[in-house]
Parts: C-alpha cells; sequence; structure tokens
C-alpha cells in the first residue's frame, strides 16, 4: 500500500497510449514522476539507420507517486487502471526499476564463456558491468563457448550474453530451494 512516501508502481494504458499517457503525466499539476522504458526495434521494412524505439512493456509506464496522487493518477486520460492486488497497489522496487534502467541504457549483447560451474540451466550471478549484481539463468551455449543469460525483470526474461571476467557461479547459501545445482565458491 501505498503512504506518504514515494514508490514506484506500474500502470497500465489503452493499446499504443504510453506516450500519450506520459505527456499527460509531464502536463498534469502537479507533474506526475513517471518512467517509460524504451527499446530500439530493428524494421526489415524500414531502411533508415535510425531504429524506432517502442516501449519495452507494451501498455505499461512506471509512475513514482505516493498516496496523495493515486486519485490523480488513477483519472489520467488512457489510464486503465494501477496494478493493483485485493485493493494494494503493488509497489515496484527501486531495484527493479534501476534493473529496467540498465537494461534500457545499454541496448548490446554481452557474453559468457563456459566453465565447470557455469553449464546450461545453472544460476550465476553477474560480477561486473552494466548488469553487476543480477543474477541469471544460463539458458544456452553459444559456439564460441559463451553463454546467453537469462535474467528475469518484473516477471519478463531478457536475454543477453555476459563475459566470462563478469561472472561467478552462486555459493551454496545463496541458492534458493527452487534452484537446481550444488555449487562452491568460484570466482572465474
Amino acid at each position: 500500500m501505498l503512504t506518504s512516501q514515494y514508490s514506484w508502481a506500474a500502470v497500465l494504458t489503452r493499446h499504443n497510449a504510453e506516450m500519450l499517457v506520459a505527456k499527460r503525466f509531464e502536463e498534469a499539476e502537479p507533474p506526475i514522476e513517471y518512467y517509460l522504458p524504451m527499446l530500439a526495434v530493428r524494421d526489415k521494412r524500414i531502411k533508415s539507420k535510425e531504429l524506432p524505439e517502442k516501449p519495452m512493456f507494451p501498455c505499461y509506464i512506471f509512475v513514482r507517486i505516493n498516496n496523495k496522487q493515486i486519485y490523480q493518477t488513477r483519472t489520467t486520460k488512457g489510464v486503465k487502471y494501477i496494478v493493483s492486488s485485493q485493493h494494494s497497489i503493488i509497489q515496484v522496487p527501486d531495484k527493479e526499476i534501476e534493473a529496467i534502467r540498465r537494461f534500457e541504457a545499454t541496448q548490446r549483447a554481452f557474453h559468457v564463456h563456459e566453465t565447470a560451474q557455469l553449464v546450461k540451466g545453472a544460476q550465476a550471478t553477474i560480477m561486473s558491468g552494466e548488469f553487476a549484481g543480477m543474477q541469471g539463468r544460463l539458458v544456452k551455449e553459444c559456439k564460441d563457448g559463451n553463454f546467453c543469460v537469462e535474467i528475469s525483470v518484473l516477471n519478463m526474461s531478457f536475454v543477453v550474453h555476459i563475459k566470462r571476467s563478469e561472472l561467478r557461479a552462486p555459493v551454496k547459501e545463496e541458492l534458493t530451494d527452487n534452484e537446481p545445482g550444488e555449487f562452491e565458491n568460484h570466482q572465474l
């Protein structure tokens, strides 16, 4: 539940209305702080060097609001609702927003090399680079010995490539009951 402190929340918008809602948040009095993550998307039909941007999460925009801005946010034209559960707005942790900002900022591929602890299906912690501190699952071994790493943020998965020097297999205590395998502490 939101309090007088500002927290991030997700807002569902009408189809293709994210940009319009963002503009209305800017024009609101007082303005509503928002974050609309965008991705450059390659379109084979367009031969321009400049890639068009599309929302990373179609029909969603993140807002940083407090309990006094709920009504203003809900009644903004183009907003369907603020994502909630059992009549309580679901707060999006700052670390999730930061992770999304990292993905948006990089928009490039990363690489990972195979080791004894880093095998397909294993969990790994990213130690450096744009995704430092995040954990992911190794999903595919590439021909060059690298891995595709699946990182989940807000129930969405992104697959990136990470260099071996940027990875560490998790210490056994870092694993939850749902994570497969037994690992020893191993810095790559």
